[in-house]
């Protein structure tokens, strides 16, 4: 599978693309290396994602957090989607979510029921430290459960999940709104399924929207729904003269693209070269380390002109290269959110 010049493969609601692209590293030799397990996961994920994205209710959902969205553009308010719209629709997918990747039936779990779900969700938070200490293993292999694809999650994300599931409508409700506020700020193993849950409806309304100029946004956050970068992206089109390819930042919560400045920290927009070193492993050259050494940050960068390129996905070779975002922990860099592979 190869794209053409200029194409946002992976964009907002394309799931073929992305699972197509975990589908492929899964086959290809080695079958994924180190990342086999999160790849797994992320294929289970964008399948039920993909799923979702066709129900009725999640396209009603989606065209009511696009509307008013040309009227904002014009009186210069960001983010252009109605966050506030999208909260109950995302909270009523959490179960479903649930329920199709643990291939647990929440209503006969034994789970507990709304009485008993903040000692449920409390509980789940203990669970974090368990799922990220596998680095590339943590967020899709070695946990039991089932799930849609049959893969394993581990038992942090499964209990997370039956809380989130069996709580009151009004708490899950109250998650999704920290998260559309801070994506970074609720625990990681409640962040999943709200970003899971979330996907469908917030990328079909994000597709709805023309992405803004760089004359009308140039920050760091997503212009469409305030969401932080999952990654950067070197475009193979050529920019503005003497200006070399644009750079672009990827939402990792409706996966838009917008233009950013190549040479500014997408984190504290420090602008000093000189503080701003990149890693380029010498076998793979379409895909780096930007760090930031003002704020120990980083964003992982790829660079679709370098050989390799036209088959990338970057919302998928993310989680396919966490052998990179373990090498840059390793040096003292961090990145604001995480991937599927819970680095």
């Amino acid at each position: 599978m190869t794209f053409g010049r200029g194409a946002r493969r992976g964009g907002p609601g394309d799931f073929e693309a992305r699972l197509a692209r975990a589908e492929q590293l899964l086959a290809a030799p080695g079958g994924g290396g180190g990342a086999a397990g999160p790849l797994a996961l992320v294929g289970s994920v964008v399948r039920f994602q993909a799923g979702r994205a066709t129900a009725p209710a999640v396209v009603a959902a989606a065209g009511a957090v696009a509307a008013g969205a040309d009227l904002r553009r014009a009186a210069g308010r960001f983010p252009l989607l109605d966050l506030d719209a999208a909260i109950a629709p995302i909270a009523a997918e959490i179960p479903v979510a649930v329920v199709s990747l643990t291939g647990v039936d929440v209503g006969a779990s034994g789970a507990a029921g709304p009485a008993g779900s903040h000692a449920g969700l409390a509980g789940s938070h203990a669970g974090l430290a368990g799922s990220n200490a596998g680095g590339a293993g943590g967020a899709g292999g070695g946990g039991s459960g089932g799930g849609s694809g049959g893969v394993g999650l581990p038992e942090p994300l499964i209990a997370a999940g039956l809380a989130l599931a069996s709580a009151g409508e009004e708490e899950r409700a109250g998650l999704v709104e920290a998260w559309l506020e801070d994506p970074a700020g609720p625990e990681a193993v409640l962040g999943f399924w709200v970003r899971v849950a979330a996907a469908p409806v917030l990328e079909l309304a994000r597709a709805a929207v023309a992405t803004p100029g760089r004359d009308d946004w140039s920050g760091a956050a997503c212009p469409a729904c305030g969401g932080l970068a999952q990654v950067s992206v070197i475009a193979e089109e050529s920019g503005e003269f003497m200006g070399g390819s644009p750079r672009s930042l990827v939402c990792g919560r409706c996966a838009g693209w917008w233009t950013f400045p190549r040479a500014i920290c997408a984190w504290c927009s420090e602008a000093d070269p000189r503080r701003l070193p990149s890693f380029v492993p010498d076998e793979r050259r379409a895909v780096r380390i930007d760090g930031c050494e003002t704020c120990s940050c980083y964003v992982k960068t790829f660079d679709l002109r370098e050989a390799g390129g036209a088959e990338l996905v970057p919302l998928v070779d993310d989680v396919a290269t966490v052998a990179l975002d373990l090498w840059a922990h390793d040096q003292g860099l961090a990145r604001p959110l995480v991937s599927f592979a819970g680095v």
